[in-house]
């Protein structure tokens, strides 16, 4: 039981881990590579939103990516859950022995509050931001400030999801002990 359970808990942070941190190293990329070649984006037409062309687009681009990534965060971090009470069963951790599942415990719950906050507060206001921005692209007084939000909300995506790729790899580093210990019998 207890292999099985590593194996799920392994693939479900490697694979969690790597999903983050594609995102964390691609969106970067993709906006700086968009808003070099300076597209037009042919659906939306406004005068007042020239050099803008190529942030909405790449905002796209990512929302795009992690639309599909966070269903793997989710299920990632549901079969984690799994891993990590079996963990605290087979294990029975207990004395100096409890700080390092303790520790692994906690580094779990905050990269899933940051996931959760991520996908139900962040997002949602990133595309509610991008949204108003482009409905009243014509109106600066309106679209300005809607602009500077949706700025401060992508910058705010980016660095929950560095943190989280900081909570996940100190989760593969204190991971490394994870063994079961078994009693040899004596003669």
């Amino acid at each position: 039981m207890f292999e099985l359970i590593q194996i799920l808990y392994w693939l479900a942070l490697s694979t969690w881990f790597g999903g983050v941190l594609f995102i964390a190293v691609t969106a970067p990329v993709v906006v700086r590579t968009v808003r070099q070649h300076n597209p037009v984006l042919t659906d939306i037409l406004s005068v007042n939103l020239e050099g803008q062309h190529g942030t909405l687009l790449a905002g796209a681009i990512v929302g795009g990516l992690m639309g599909l990534v966070i269903p793997v965060e989710l299920v990632c971090s549901a079969v984690m859950f799994v891993a990590l009470i079996g963990h605290w069963v087979l294990l029975h951790p207990a004395g100096s022995g409890l700080v390092m599942p303790a520790l692994r415990t906690f580094l779990y719950i905050a990269a899933v509050v940051l996931l959760l906050y991520q996908w139900r507060v962040v997002w949602p206001r990133v595309w509610k931001a991008r949204q108003e921005y482009l409905d009243h692209a014509d109106e600066p007084e309106v679209a300005n400030p809607a602009l500077d939000r949706l700025e401060r909300y992508q910058s705010e995506t980016a660095t929950v999801i560095a943190i989280r790729v900081a909570l996940l790899l100190a989760m593969i580093l204190f991971s490394a002990n994870l063994y079961r210990t078994v009693a040899v019998p004596t003669p």
